[in-house]
């Protein structure tokens, strides 16, 4: 049974993040096995008992395990044959095979003893370990034998166990390596600490074509337990622990085994400089006698600039005089100096602008200061300023992030422009009865037209009876008739079409 699911997909993982796994445990893990199928049919007529088939079948899974492929490896640490300040770090190898290190048991008599133990590690070796000249050799160079030589490899070494099913053959190679037995244990993991020297892990690759690496992956990971020698050369060496597992635990191994045998999967050699070549050490062996000090990085002091105090001060911590060409087209001397002084300073406020304030400055110009005694203007400041501007928009995310800052900031500021404008609209034609804070554009344009349509004379509406009886009909009815029209409520035409026909 699988401890986890297999995982070849990782679409969780976010872009340029990555997630570790303790182990990606294969479907199966590369072994014989036996499948087994029977049947029984029933209820057959004059059968007696029930017949039953039996049918077994021989499965192989197969992979690697005397020799890996050249593209079955990603990724070496350190690389090969170079030289660095690996001192401090364990060497590490990356497989292309996400399940790689757990695709076989390390116990091939019991399959199902702890999965997540791998069956490969790294070794760590010093040059006096393993170099062919050396008087204090631990190990052999690796060669060639027969898988029949591998797990039979004559008096005095121990070899795998591989279970009795191996007996190995004459026409199959396998390249191995013989160690010094008690070397072996001392720098060889405890069986319990292997499953720590493995994992998976599942990257989002987005935006590392360079690496060819256009997809998401999973890669599997061995990592060295003991870190290199300093100031000589080292090899990491990728061996197979199958069989091997009584030998790792520490315990006493029984007979007059003077070496131990292991399968070679591949090795690589790289150099780790001496602590001393460090930077830090470097700089701090800059002040040590003899080695030139603070004068290393500044420049040299004639006759001349002896006799001028601030000339020489400004030289001793790390200034240098330039030419200065003014917006004004007067050339001038100013002073320079970058972030890595030679020596402490203090703060003097008296030669900043604004009374000390080192900041913010809003333009490179800003920074600079004027030291009123000598006329001469420092420009360490403004420089720096550039500097970080010009290293800030070289970053695409900040730069877009900036212009959006500034867009957004732009838009405001034209908002409340507008909003400015619309108030001042409406504080021109609102009227006294509006209350105080509540002016805007539709309230008073409302007060507006109210107030203004109040003062207008508008003529008043008279229905076309009323109309009739008063102005047109005037002459014709008698103020009788005129009366009795409006209160029975008579159109005032049909009783003029009436008294005509009378």
């Amino acid at each position: 049974m699988m401890s986890n699911s297999i995982i070849t997909n990782p679409g969780t993982v976010g872009v340029g993040d990555i997630q570790f796994f303790d182990s990606i445990q294969p479907p199966l893990k590369a072994d014989d096995y036996i499948l087994t199928a029977k049947q029984t049919i029933q209820n057959v007529v004059d059968s007696g008992d029930d017949p039953e088939y039996d049918a077994t079948k021989k499965l192989i899974i197969e992979g690697p395990r005397f020799v890996l492929k050249p593209n079955n490896i990603h990724s070496l640490f350190p690389p090969a044959n170079q030289q660095g300040n690996y001192a401090n770090f364990l060497p590490n190898i990356v497989f292309n095979d996400f399940s790689l290190p757990w695709s076989r048991a390390i116990n091939p008599t019991d399959t199902t003893q702890d999965e997540d133990t791998p069956w490969m590690g790294l070794l760590t070796l010093y040059e006096a370990e393993y170099l062919e000249t050396s008087s204090t050799r631990k190990i052999t160079t690796p060669h060639t034998v027969t898988t029949e030589q591998l797990v039979n490899p004559g008096d005095g070494i121990l070899p795998p166990d591989l279970g009795n099913d191996f007996e190995g053959n004459d026409t199959d190679k396998v390249t191995v390596v013989d160690i010094d037995l008690k070397y072996f244990q001392t720098i060889a993991p405890k069986l319990e600490e292997l499953k720590y020297l493995s994992h998976a892990r599942s990257v989002n690759t987005d935006g590392k074509v360079i690496l060819n690496m256009d997809a998401d992956g999973c890669f599997s990971l061995c990592i060295g337990n003991r870190v290199p020698g300093t100031g000589q050369r080292n090899m990491a060496l990728l061996v197979s622990f199958e069989g091997h597992q009584d030998h790792l635990s520490g315990s006493t191994i029984m007979g007059s085994y003077t070496k131990i045998r292991l399968v070679h999967l591949g090795s690589w050699e790289f150099t780790t400089a001496d602590l001393d070549r460090e930077f830090l050490n470097m700089m701090e062996a800059l002040c040590q006698p003899g080695n030139g000090g603070t004068s290393l990085i500044q420049l040299s002091i004639d006759k001349a600039t002896e006799q001028n105090a601030t000339a020489k001060e400004a030289l001793d911590i790390g200034y240098v005089a330039l030419q200065n060409q003014m917006r004004i087209g007067e050339n001038a001397t100013s002073w320079y100096r970058g972030p890595l002084v030679p020596s402490p300073t203090k703060r003097e406020s008296s030669q900043l602008p604004d009374n000390g304030n080192y900041g913010p400055y809003i333009y490179s110009d800003h920074a600079m200061h004027y030291d009123p005694g000598t006329g001469i203007f420092n420009h360490a400041y403004s420089a720096a300023w550039q500097i970080g501007r010009l290293l800030a928009l070289s970053d695409a995310s900040f730069a877009q992030g900036m212009f959006n800052w500034r867009a957004d900031y732009l838009r405001s500021i034209v908002n409340q422009v507008k909003q400015k404008n619309t108030l001042a609209a409406a504080a021109s034609i609102q009227t006294e009865d509006v209350p105080v804070g509540t002016v805007n554009l539709h309230a008073a344009t409302r007060s507006f037209f109210t107030n203004a349509f109040q003062k207008v004379a508008w003529d008043k509406l008279k229905s076309r009876k009323q109309k009739m009886l008063t102005d047109q009909f005037s002459e014709v009815f008698t103020e009788a008739e005129k009366k009795a029209i409006e209160e029975n409520d008579e159109d005032p035409l049909l009783k003029l079409h009436q008294k005509f026909k009378e």
